[in-house]
């Protein structure tokens, strides 16, 4: 069975920044954490339960490659997606508005 996702926009803004910031560094790594981010994605349509809480009712999920972890909530078949937070920031920033 595969669930619903739905990618709020802070979280789209994220991914869009850091692909840009990546592809800036090396042709084609932009692309790289693109495909790693899509790939998290797909795992999360297919099996959201299981990963580990990590505040309040939120989840996250560690990028292997890049130092990313991306912030969902899964409830009434839906995959929502909240952040794809740089593991560098304070995490203490997460959730506010910038």
């Amino acid at each position: 069975m595969s669930f619903r996702l739905e990618v709020r926009d802070r979280a789209s803004v994220e991914f869009i920044e850091g692909y840009l910031w990546y592809e800036q560094q090396r042709d084609g790594l932009g692309e790289e954490f693109h495909d790693e981010v899509q790939a998290y994605f797909d795992i999360l349509r297919q099996r959201p339960t299981g990963f580990s809480k990590w505040r309040g009712p939120y989840k996250k999920i560690n990028l292997k490659r890049f130092p990313y972890i991306v912030v969902f909530r899964f409830e009434k078949n839906t995959v929502i997606i909240f952040s794809v937070f740089h593991n560098k920031r304070n995490p203490a920033a997460w959730g506010r508005r910038r």
